[in-house]
């Protein structure tokens, strides 16, 4: 193995730590203790006890992987925009290993899919990993879009909208910003080339070029649009676990039901923006906050119930893509190492 190849090996590792994952299981442990006790254990206790976890359970994760399904198409969508070609075996197996890092902050660890590419064809890490910007900008859209549908029709208050508003305003101003060249030749190149940045220099073309491709007018609708189903998924779990929890039983098309999945998605989307923007590691702390807030005080949900939702929901959404990205992650290094192995013997005979 060569000493690059060693660097390479190193900077994944030092990525992917097991002593930062158990740091952030400690912190997510420490603050549904708080979302519990702010319940009461013993009522978020029963509240849970009363999901008939059998279905429930296995569905929630079937709704999740569908999330990752859509977003897929998104991210394929983007590597052809910067004329990145994997098979689907690679492409899904280094999608999904990114989810390893789903807890830093923004999810901005995902970056580290642009090393694996790199791996498997030499694409250049300054190509790739503008891509998971993009990801996170069209995200962010998407889920300020299903807030404002959910609370245009479901909530019907008062502040709450101005807040969403002025979100999806600022998100859409960076994407279009983004995806200006003026951006990045007048403003971005004089700051690579001075202090700590001076680093991505060589690399400011390779940057402008993927985040011109992929936020341009056309990828960002395009994109946007994709993600929408994908995190509506999401929005039906909560909306299945409000419904069984309030004793309404199993959702349905009837009027009731369909406003609190309009609820639902408000909450779930209006939590998840926050959480994102806060920059917290995956939002831990300020999506539970929101969560519970939005699902006591504007929906009238009491707090054992709402902490219930928020405990269950999170366990899901969060936990789950990054127990699927570890398993992923294990694929995408035996494949690396099968591939090193096998560039070694050729170089020798």
């Amino acid at each position: 193995m060569t000493a690059g190849e060693e660097s390479n090996i190193e900077t994944d590792q030092s990525m992917i730590s097991t002593q930062k994952v158990i740091i952030f299981v400690i912190f997510s442990v420490i603050v549904f203790a708080f979302v519990g006790l702010y319940g009461q254990l013993d009522a978020v206790a029963l509240a849970l006890a009363s999901i008939p976890w059998w279905w429930v359970l296995p569905t929630m994760m079937v709704l999740s992987f569908l999330n990752y399904i859509i977003r897929y198409v998104k991210w394929q969508y983007y590597l052809s925009r910067i004329d990145i070609h994997l098979s689907h075996k690679d492409s899904f197996s280094v999608f999904i290993a990114g989810f390893t890092l789903t807890t830093t902050p923004g999810k901005i660890g995902e970056a580290i899919k642009g090393y694996f590419i790199r791996d498997i064809d030499g694409t250049p890490v300054a190509k790739t990993i503008p891509v998971v910007v993009s990801e996170r900008v069209t995200d962010l859209l998407a889920l300020v879009l299903l807030a404002m549908i959910g609370f245009g029709i479901g909530v019907n208050t008062g502040d709450q909208l101005l807040t969403v508003l002025m979100l999806g305003g600022v998100v859409f101003v960076a994407a279009i910003v983004l995806s200006q060249k003026t951006f990045y030749r007048k403003i971005l190149k004089r700051f690579t080339s001075i202090g700590p940045l001076k680093r991505f220099q060589d690399n400011f073309d390779d940057i402008e070029h993927t985040m011109t491709r992929t936020l341009g007018p056309k990828p960002l609708v395009v994109s946007t649009i994709v993600s929408l189903p994908g995190w509506f998924m999401e929005c039906l779990e909560l909306w299945l676990l409000l419904s069984l929890l309030t004793g309404a039983g199993l959702p349905s098309l009837g009027s009731a039901s369909l406003i609190l999945l309009l609820q639902a998605t408000f909450v779930h989307s209006t939590a998840s923006i926050i959480g994102a923007l806060s920059f917290l590691p995956g939002g831990v702390g300020t999506y539970e906050f929101t969560s519970i807030a939005l699902i006591t005080f504007l929906l009238g949900i009491t707090p054992d119930l709402a902490s219930a939702a928020t405990i269950l929901i999170r366990v899901v959404t969060l936990w789950f893509s990054v127990i699927v990205g570890f398993v992923a992650l294990g694929v995408v290094t035996r494949s690396t190492r099968r591939r090193r192995t096998t560039s070694e013997l050729s170089d020798s005979s």
